[in-house]
């Protein structure tokens, strides 16, 4: 690689947050400007706004600096298609940085997450994302950890990754075709999916424990009510994209796996709620019902359903294909 500059994206896809959205593309501009010497010498980076919205609504974002900010509308619903939209406007790039519209990396985010994948030529690497609970949050929603990310040593390969702090090398990607499901764009996993069918080609997902970047949670999120769902649908995820990877015939062994698991979860998850129920302990309270809600999740995935939570309109639980496409990232 010496002497060639390699270009890299920051992918911000984006749906109806006007007044989040130029928060964190001023911290995204700082973070390039503030590159040291040795990689701004190496990486020319620049930012692509996705805007998922029906209709155009923030296309004035590239006022904030035209030289390295681009903006591409993608009314496709679907966080898929909003994903598949960033891959294709980089194929002239080597790397493509995720995150969503309302983070806030901190200080030398960018740096760290480069500086890893020059050192280590992996695949990917994923950062830690902190989240910020609004004053109005349920105590529910604090005390059952509902947000928490766990923390690693950095350097540790991680076997799947979110995308709203992720580093992908797209070559890698491009040789052995590998897109986000659109099958998924309506229920979210397909970040996991891509993820976990990229260490199965051979690649390698780095952790970097320092690239931090803060997710403020909207005032809407922090309830009793989101939360729940959202474990629920993160159950069902989590099922879906194991029968999606899973070549037995029809997809048994996954199957079986999550349905033994998502039953013991909620036995489990149930005795613990009302364990803390009696004891008057919240945090076991709430974690226990994070761990049925889940459980159950899983119990609907097993059987091939799974909660819309990235559907227009109505919200609903439906039924999901695998997609053919899978057999031909392998």
């Amino acid at each position: 690689m010496s002497g060639v500059r390699l270009d890299a994206a920051i992918a911000v896809l984006t749906y109806h947050r006007p007044d989040r959205l130029p928060l964190t593309i001023h911290a995204l501009l700082e973070q390039i400007k503030g590159l040291p010497e040795d990689l701004s010498s190496k990486l020319r980076v620049h930012i692509r706004v996705i805007d998922n919205a029906e209709q155009p609504e923030a296309q004035d974002i590239v006022g904030l600096d035209p030289a390295r900010i681009t903006y591409h509308h993608e009314p496709r619903p679907g966080i898929s298609s909003a994903r598949n939209r960033a891959l294709d406007e980089s194929a002239a790039d080597r790397l493509l940085l995720f995150v969503d519209d309302d983070i806030i990396p901190q200080p030398r985010w960018l740096e760290l997450l480069l500086s890893l994948w020059l050192k280590e030529r992996c695949q990917a690497v994923s950062g830690h994302v902190l989240p910020e609970l609004p004053a109005t949050a349920e105590p529910w929603v604090a005390a059952g950890r509902y947000f928490n990310r766990p923390e690693r040593a950095t350097g540790s390969a991680v076997p799947a990754a979110a995308s709203n702090n992720l580093l992908l090398d797209l070559d890698f990607l491009r040789r052995h075709n590998l897109r986000f499901s659109l099958e998924l764009g309506h229920i979210g996993g397909e970040d996991s999916l891509l993820t976990r069918q990229l260490v199965a080609c051979g690649g390698r997902i780095l952790w970097c424990n320092e690239a931090k970047a803060v997710d403020p949670v909207p005032a809407d999120r922090a309830t009793k009510r989101w939360v729940r769902q959202r474990s629920f649908r993160v159950g069902s995820s989590e099922a879906l994209v194991a029968q999606f990877l899973d070549h037995s015939p029809g997809h048994l062994r996954s199957r079986a796996v999550f349905l033994a698991g998502g039953l013991a979860r909620m036995v489990f998850g149930t005795v613990r709620s009302l364990a803390g129920k009696l004891a008057s302990d919240l945090p076991r309270q709430a974690r226990g019902a994070r761990t049925v809600y889940r459980g159950a999740g899983q119990l609907v995935g097993a059987c091939g359903y799974a909660y819309q939570e990235y559907g227009r309109g109505k919200k609903s639980i439906r039924k999901v294909h695998r997609p053919a496409v899978l057999e031909h990232a392998r």
